[in-house]
């Protein structure tokens, strides 16, 4: 059965995690200018006004209304960007996910998601983005998973790749609320068009998880990304490149059929 739609062969999302400085001030625009959306994950932090903040969280998320207004989908990726990575470390303190509970990471996420909603009331889906790409709390008998919580309130979530971190997701199959995704920091813009060509032969849907763009501890390189977003437009007779949450909802869509 063919699953996508027209002739189109497969499909890419590109997301980028943090809300940070290089997507307002190069992302966007490069996007924009290649007529491309794609969905970026905030964490709407702070107290307004919050003294030990530089912005309260209203000021963060202001900036992003044209962004939102342009097409791209403002996706949630917790308030406190909770997470565990097996490491003691001080930034953790107070966030780290193996000891927390469901209700307050549910808490936590139903915070994020009314503060979103507040700055961005037209947008009708939404995607998650588990931060650190975890998916559990607790630890030992204890740890459990976390994604129902995440299945109640969102039409999909992204995840990190299984098995081998393999890039495409099978539409058919997928589970939409753990999705795979590709983090390509520090990649050369030839292996992402490399990634792009292996989705379009797998049929698949590939999601990009992006940081900052020369900026930050997991960067990719400006040309870089630029060569991406030159190549997505060239293929675009057969790959269609959206916000994770439109795909999610198309493929939805689809199933029930």
């Amino acid at each position: 059965m063919k699953f996508w739609p027209d002739a189109i062969q497969g499909s890419i999302s590109l997301s980028f995690d943090d809300g940070l400085r290089s997507h307002i001030e190069f992302a966007v625009p490069e996007l924009n200018q290649h007529k491309l959306r794609a969905t970026f994950y905030l964490n709407p932090k702070g107290d307004a006004p919050d003294p030990l903040m530089e912005q309260g969280w209203r000021e963060k998320l202001t900036p992003w209304k044209p962004v939102q207004a342009a097409g791209h989908e403002m996706g949630i990726h917790t308030i406190t960007d909770p997470c565990s990575l097996n490491i003691h470390a001080d930034w953790l303190e107070g966030k780290n996910l193996q000891a927390w509970s469901l209700q307050r990471i549910e808490q936590d996420i139903i915070d994020a998601q009314t503060r979103l909603e507040s700055i961005f009331p037209g947008q009708k889906n939404t995607s998650f983005a588990y931060p650190c790409y975890e998916s559990t709390i607790g630890h030992g008998l204890t740890r459990q998973s976390y994604t129902p919580v995440i299945a109640k309130r969102f039409i999909a979530a992204r995840a990190k790749g299984e098995l081998r971190g393999d890039l495409a997701n099978d539409p058919l199959y997928c589970d939409l609320h753990h999705l795979s995704s590709r983090p390509v920091e520090r990649q050369p813009g030839a292996f992402m068009i490399g990634l792009v060509e292996q989705t379009i032969a797998a049929g698949g849907w590939g999601i990009f998880t992006i940081h900052g763009i020369h900026e930050g501890h997991l960067p990719i390189g400006d040309t870089d990304f630029i060569e991406l977003l030159d190549h997505l437009v060239r293929r675009q007779d057969v790959v269609w490149i959206a916000p994770v949450a439109e795909i999610a909802q198309y493929i939805r869509n689809k199933r029930l059929k």
